[in-house]
């Protein structure tokens, strides 16, 4: 691979970023995770979404994906926050149909890359590379997040976009974080074969254990989140401030995009049995 394909960035953040900034206007599926919309609103990109069906494992069915056709870039995140979707292969290759027809630009937010409960990882560029750039990030695989050190692969243009954007903002990633993100790379067999066994685990007790009666929820296939509505009429938000009374912290489903006030995020980094206990927990401060 040659140096003008890859480039080291502050954060998978600063990729999103300089590539929304490059574009004329970016295709998002929703849910998704707020940054996308945020980089477009500041930068004045118009945003076309695309809503996922939890019907359908929470991934865009082959008409909506159609809506895709009239953008410059379109975002896409699997695993995905906040729903933890895989991305499977009819529906990528539908995607691939789309972008291609289209000539469009395809950022492919990849943060969550190594976690993958079954099946492989997603590294977009082994399917597209013309047009097309992989964001990966070291801030979730080994919780780095402080170090904000992640990188860009892709079409040597895109990459160059993204470079130019880092050398006027942020100047260059601190050479102790890149060592950092080095060593991490030495141990990442071992320390992704622990975080998949963990937060499958994590996420099939604390689905188990919420009550059907009051939420709906699809297991997730990746990351570590759990995105559950509400059946009572309960709002995400009031959710969220009963929870904080009782010591337990979620992230109302509205913050993902428009259509989800009666959802909330969970993130699963906290010991299994806590989880369980704060799901049983939910379950009871959820009913009317």
């Amino acid at each position: 691979m040659s140096v003008r394909e890859v480039a080291v960035i502050p954060g998978a953040k600063a990729g999103v970023a300089a590539l929304i900034h490059a574009s004329r206007g970016v295709g998002v599926v929703t849910p998704h995770w707020p940054g996308y919309t945020a980089a477009a609103k500041l930068f004045r990109k118009p945003v076309t979404l695309v809503k996922a069906d939890p019907r359908n494992s929470w991934l865009p069915t082959p008409n909506s994906l159609e809506g895709l056709k009239g953008v410059d870039t379109v975002m896409v995140n699997y695993p995905n926050n906040p729903t933890g979707a895989v991305l499977d292969s009819g529906t990528l290759h539908h995607l691939l149909d789309v972008v291609n027809d289209a000539g469009t630009t395809l950022v492919s937010d990849e943060t969550y890359r190594d976690i993958v409960f079954e099946g492989d990882e997603l590294i977009m560029i082994n399917h597209r590379f013309e047009r097309t750039v992989s964001i990966y990030s070291f801030s979730k695989t080994y919780s780095l997040p402080g170090l904000r050190v992640g990188y860009v692969v892709g079409d040597p243009e895109l990459v160059r976009r993204v470079s130019e954007f880092v050398a006027a903002t942020y100047t260059s990633v601190p050479v102790f974080a890149q060592l950092a993100a080095l060593k991490a790379l030495e141990v990442r067999d071992e320390v992704v074969k622990v975080i998949k066994r963990a937060y499958r685990r994590r996420a099939k007790a604390f689905c188990g254990a919420l009550s059907r009666k009051v939420f709906d929820v699809v297991e997730p296939r990746g990351a570590f989140y759990v995105f559950a509505r509400i059946k009572t009429g309960l709002s995400g938000v009031e959710l969220a401030r009963r929870l904080v009374r009782e010591g337990i912290g979620v992230f109302p489903g509205e913050a993902f995009g428009g259509g989800f006030r009666d959802y909330v995020r969970v993130a699963l980094t906290a010991p299994e049995e806590v989880l369980v206990r704060a799901a049983r927990v939910m379950n009871e401060v959820v009913r009317p």
